[in-house]
């Protein structure tokens, strides 16, 4: 039986735009630019022969027939949904382990565009403070925080670290934060309980003897990264992790000096792990995505 049907790009644009209201909001969730959702919807209403949305000063207006459109097109993709479902197995499904502050700051605001271009692909995230170990049978993949000192066809190094300290702005005025004066009355925030990256850094940028007393612990990079940007200190910040709040404005770095750790992410498979094709394209696209932490890197070494 031929079907006169319009494409399933411009209906998932729609469905996308009636579910939100918003070419904006619509592009970002499928993960393409504005333009193109537009034309989509500008191509379905050329071919159905009728507007589906007004465009008003305050924003879209779904129309009548949006309306029953929106309605019949959910209830569409639902039952191809559903047909799909006898055809899925644990094998579409692909387990990491991820320490929460990279989980957070780096893989879950881009995961949606790997979930886009493999919709049929299950993605489970775990996040553990503790790195995945080698007995962890449960987990196809794991993002380890080291020294590298694995068997080296069970891992790929994702990027090295660099620190350098962050605040919010207006929290440090008129400082270059040169020498251990003018950190007297800071509080500075550690992720680390050994507080070796402030360490690491105070070493290279010449500032022995620097009082760390007047400070507050976190379990996690995150948890230092929230603090510093409602403005509760000074924290140590890998420039990667930190990189979007940086470059958003919610945090300054005070003095531009990086320095490495000797540290650096990896993404590790354990040992006889049964391979899988979707455990392949999520690996794939992991260390291809990643080069963009090089490209920062670059830039805050300058």
């Amino acid at each position: 039986m031929n079907r006169r049907l319009p494409s399933l790009n411009a209906l998932r644009c729609f469905d996308s735009v009636a579910a939100h209201l918003s070419i904006r909001k619509a592009a970002h969730a499928l993960c393409v630019s504005e333009s193109a959702v537009s034309r989509q919807i500008r191509i379905l209403e050329q071919q159905l022969g009728m507007p589906l949305f007004l465009r008003t000063n305050n924003g879209l207006e779904i129309t009548e027939a949006g309306q029953r459109l929106a309605g019949a097109v959910r209830e569409a993709f639902d039952h191809i949904a559903d047909a799909l479902d006898p055809f899925r197995s644990d094998a579409d499904e692909v387990t990491i382990r991820v320490l929460p502050t990279f989980a957070l700051r780096w893989l879950y605001p881009r995961l949606n565009k790997f979930q886009a271009q493999h919709p049929l692909v299950r993605i489970n995230v775990q996040t553990r403070l503790n790195d995945m170990n080698a007995g962890d049978g449960d987990a196809d993949l794991g993002i380890r925080y080291g020294i590298g000192n694995w068997a080296p066809d069970a891992v790929s190094e994702l990027y090295q670290e660099w620190v350098l300290p962050v605040c919010a702005p207006g929290y440090i005025t008129g400082r270059a934060l040169e020498n251990p004066a003018e950190f007297a009355d800071l509080t500075l925030l550690h992720p680390l309980p050994n507080r070796q990256d402030w360490s690491i850094w105070c070493e290279r940028a010449s500032l022995a003897g620097l009082d760390m007393q007047r400070s507050l612990d976190f379990d996690a990079l995150d948890m230092a990264l929230s603090a510093a940007e409602a403005g509760h200190g000074l924290a140590m910040a890998d420039v990667v992790l930190a990189h979007s709040a940086i470059a958003s404005g919610r945090l300054v770095t005070p003095r531009r000096l990086p320095v490495s750790t000797g540290m650096s992410y990896y993404l590790v498979k354990p040992p006889n792990l049964k391979r899988k094709r979707h455990v392949k394209l999520l690996t794939d696209w992991l260390c291809d995505t990643m080069r963009e932490a090089d490209e920062i890197i670059a830039l805050y070494r300058g």
